[in-house]
């Protein structure tokens, strides 16, 4: 029997995502001749009926201690087993660099670990349709996060992220986001947003950040440039620094001499001066 990470027939939705980590390395060469067929076989009647410790520990073995983390993360019933046969998975002062960060590949590895309610650094992957809908979460770029809905997020290293709805999101190290609808986000280091339609921004350093309608709030400051388009009538803005707008629409009310403003002539910007 030849089984690969993408065949998953007979497996349900909880072994489909155990199959996917423990897969590639049941197939390495090092690996016993017959266990990827013992385990796929076992996995078919998984959690119905457990596996056998003495095959778990077989796989185990094979897999480096990323994946044995992320196995970790898959369920309860399997961290219960970890924490017997491989409690090093579970300890992160085990991994060998400080800075470890963990590789989440699946929305139900991701969703498992939020719920802890501690913070989890992962790098998502590039094309990632991952979701962040609770909990504390520092992602990792190159990567992309297709929404993020609730939750305190910080987005690093040329992460992308597709919409913000709900939540709170720090955006650094020339970050870029699509579109936020609501939330808290703090835009740094050349973070750019494409579209805000909603929701609380502050803008700093040479973050740019586009208003294409809503009510949103922004705040800016630092460098920060701020673009607010003709049909974002409700976008009010505080700036503040050097920073810079382009107005044809909103209110824009000026905390520093040193704030530009550039309006078009035929423009809706309402300037005040605080």
């Amino acid at each position: 029997m030849t089984t690969g990470p993408e065949d998953s027939a007979g497996l349900n939705d909880q072994a489909q995502e155990v199959w996917a980590i423990v897969a590639p390395a049941l197939q390495d060469g090092d690996s016993e001749p017959g266990l990827p067929a013992r385990a796929h076989q076992a996995l078919q009647t998984w959690p119905t009926h457990n596996l056998p410790h003495d095959l778990w520990q077989e796989i185990l073995a094979l897999l480096p201690l990323e994946d044995q983390t992320r196995l970790a993360h898959t369920s309860h019933p399997i961290q219960d087993i970890l924490e017997q046969l491989a409690p090093q998975a579970l300890d992160p002062t085990a991994h060998t660099t400080p800075d470890f960060i963990r590789t989440i590949y699946t929305q139900t590895e991701l969703d498992t670990s939020l719920n802890t309610w501690r913070w989890v650094e992962f790098i998502p992957g590039t094309d990632s349709d991952l979701t962040i809908g609770r909990g504390l979460a520092h992602a990792h770029g190159p990567g992309t996060l297709t929404a993020v809905n609730a939750g305190h997020v910080t987005a690093l290293d040329d992460i992308h992220i597709t919409t913000i709805i709900d939540g709170t999101v720090r955006a650094y190290d020339r970050a870029t986001i699509e579109e936020v609808t609501g939330g808290t986000v703090t835009a740094r280091d050349q973070t750019t947003i494409t579209a805000i339609t909603g929701g609380t921004i502050e803008a700093t350093d040479n973050a740019t950040i586009t208003a294409t309608g809503g009510d949103a709030h922004i705040v800016a400051r630092g460098n920060a440039h701020v673009i607010i388009e003709a049909s974002a009538g409700g976008v009010r803005v505080d700036a503040y620094d050097a920073a810079h707008i382009t107005a044809d629409n909103g209110t824009i009310t000026l905390h520093s001499p040193d704030v530009t403003v550039t309006s078009n002539s035929d423009g809706n910007a309402v300037i005040n001066h605080a």
